[in-house]
């Protein structure tokens, strides 16, 4: 498809000089509740993000100059990612309170909220037009999205026209015309211009990377979005036209979905920060929970030897996970020399401990082992062609010969697998559409459960494979129930961690069903890992919360973006457009990958 004509580009705007305050970037609240998205109203005064803090997830709205928070919208469903008209007046939201996801808005100064659309499918992403009278969102089924506009007063919903897909978020160009989305039909994250009243495409990413909820400055010609690689999100800004680019600024944190202020002038985002508190002990048979790594290590996860007199576990203090083996007796530490790692599980023999690592040019997450011994590291995974993401908990099945783990497998679905380590053969234990992950050997190696969506609409549950036959079982919910981490015990407990209210907790379910949470360990549990013998847990502590963050004065002389604002050819003077400066062609997959 050729670039679209000079007469069909998006009105992008020109740079406009920079102004003369210095580059600020400042954190402005934080929400240990919040449901991490936010967005900056177009006067820069408030901004709206959604938070748990009253039991329910609704729309609150944080007052910049006062520093005080408000609640916006209440009851039951989730009041999620709120966008502010241009004359701030009203926001539109999705909402699971009509029964499933729908758009709806909100009148700030009254109160007063309203359904907007009414598809039998999940609708969201919701953004208004410049001048306010239409709004996008997208909806359908997984795999056969659109792109919708619709008036913003209410009415009939029309689908842009471009082939359905894996529709992501998108949201409008300064012009009223042209929109800026991303998609997944790549196989990861793209980002492109779509003719809201065309077919007509402009690429902006390749589609290599995670990049997702792209947002256009109002008054110079560059787009500001997430983009992931292998790991937490950063805030990177790019020029239409020639693709050049870079992070608005990198930490280890995850920066998310930024938007900007009418003038261009600030652009504000989210921060997700999850960090390891401590290492606890719970001894089933008394009761008694012990600390065993404090919150300095910020430690993550954690397993026990075959003998339970050592543990290992993967500690975040440095700002680099790396893994370390604690002696219970004698309180001894050692530090394993293997590079960056996380998710670290003990073999059943005691000889070697299998972990998630990034090592090579590659910066991959990979399954590696190392000798306890003798410190030799082997990675298993570097040369298996289709697995990604390898990040997330293991699991050693009781021979000792084999390795359960989790792979990305496409957008928003992954599968289990299992490793041989006499063969290094590479087997799905799962293998299909559906998001599974958390897997763990069942004691006699006879069964596999794990936590899945598999009970549709993105609900959670637990499920039980058997090896032999392949049936499945479900074990607990599905439902919307937050539960995360399923381990089996001996006696046939099943543990796991659950969301209550408003922080994870220990939760241990019988065999009969009943279940209880263990108070003892407190809130924030997250990753519960039994000793072989059953009877002592590990488990990590951890904070999560939400931060927002406003970058200030972006375009002065010393923000680490300044130079992006470097004006395109101007148009209205008989300049080259941005198709003709940069010929990019259509983002889409040179294969169908629409078939979730």
């Amino acid at each position: 498809m050729p670039p679209p004509s000079a007469a069909h580009q998006p009105d992008l705007p020109a740079a406009v000089a920079p102004h003369g305050e210095g580059f600020r970037l400042r954190r402005v609240a934080t929400d240990p509740a919040g449901s991490g998205d936010g967005a900056i109203s177009p006067d820069g005064a408030y901004f709206v993000a959604s938070s748990k803090r009253n039991g329910t997830v609704n729309l609150w709205i944080f007052d910049l100059r006062n520093g005080r928070w408000h609640q916006a919208t209440r009851g039951a469903g989730d009041d999620i990612e709120g966008q502010w008209s241009p004359d701030c007046r009203r926001i539109v939201f999705t909402s699971t309170r009509g029964g499933h996801k729908q758009i709806w808005w909100y009148d700030v100064a009254t109160g007063r909220i309203e359904q907007l659309t009414f598809g039998d499918h999940e609708e969201e992403y919701p953004s208004f037009a410049p001048d306010g009278q239409r709004i996008l969102y997208v909806g359908g089924p997984w795999g056969h999205r659109y792109f919708y506009v619709v008036p913003a007063s209410g009415g009939s919903p029309r689908a842009v026209d471009r082939p359905p897909g894996r529709a992501g978020a998108g949201s409008w160009a300064p012009d009223g015309r042209w929109l800026v989305c991303h998609s997944y039909d790549t196989g990861a994250g793209a980002i492109f211009l779509q003719d809201s009243e065309g077919a007509e495409e402009i690429q902006v990413t390749d589609g290599t990377a995670w990049d997702y909820k792209p947002t256009i400055c109002p008054t110079r010609p560059v787009v500001a979005f997430s983009r992931s690689n292998e790991g937490r999100s950063v805030i990177w800004v790019q020029r239409l036209g020639d693709g050049d680019g870079r992070p608005l600024v990198t930490t280890g944190a995850d920066d998310r979905w930024p938007t900007w202020t009418a003038d261009g002038r600030s652009l504000f985002f989210h921060r997700l920060v999850d960090e390891g508190r401590s290492i606890g002990m719970w001894d089933r048979a008394t009761g008694e929970v012990q600390e065993l790594v404090g919150g300095h290590e910020r430690p993550r996860y954690a397993s026990f030897d075959p003998a339970g007199r050592r543990i290992v576990y993967a500690s975040e203090g440095t700002g680099r996970s790396t893994i370390k083996i604690l002696d219970l007796s004698d309180h001894a530490l050692t530090a394993l020399s293997v590079g960056e790692a996380s998710f670290p599980a003990w073999s059943p023999t005691g000889a070697r401990i299998a972990f998630c690592s990034r090592r090579g040019p590659a910066h991959r997450w990979q399954i590696s082992t190392v000798d306890v011994a003798t410190g030799k590291v082997h990675d298993w995974t570097s040369g298996v062609v289709g697995l990604r993401r390898l990040h997330g908990p293991l699991s050693w099945s009781p021979d000792g010969n084999r390795v359960l783990f989790k792979s990305e497998t496409e957008p928003f679905a992954a599968n289990i697998y299992e490793l041989d380590l006499l063969t290094g053969g590479v087997s799905a234990v799962t293998d299909d559409s559906w998001w599974d992950e958390a897997a763990a050997y069942t004691p006699d190696g006879a069964a596999v459960i794990f936590m899945s969506t598999r009970g549709g609409d993105w609900t959670w549950g637990f499920y039980r494979k058997d090896l032999a036959t392949g049936e499945i079982e479900t074990l607990a919910g599905p439902d919307y129930v937050e539960r995360n981490s399923p381990r089996l015990t001996r006696d046939g407990v099943l543990l796991s961690t659950l969301v209550a209210a408003t922080s994870e907790e220990l939760y241990e379910q019988r065999p009969d069903g009943t279940g209880r949470i263990v108070a003892a360990a407190g809130q924030g549990v997250r990753y519960p890992v039994p000793s072989a013998d059953g009877r002592m847990v590990l488990f990590a502590r951890t904070h999560r919360t939400v931060e927002y963050w406003l970058a200030e004065n972006v375009w002065a002389a010393d923000s680490p973006v300044a130079d992006l604002a470097r004006p395109l050819v101007a148009r209205a003077t008989g300049g080259t457009p941005i198709s003709e400066q940069a010929p990019l062609g259509p983002v889409r997959s040179p294969v169908d990958t629409r078939r979730r």
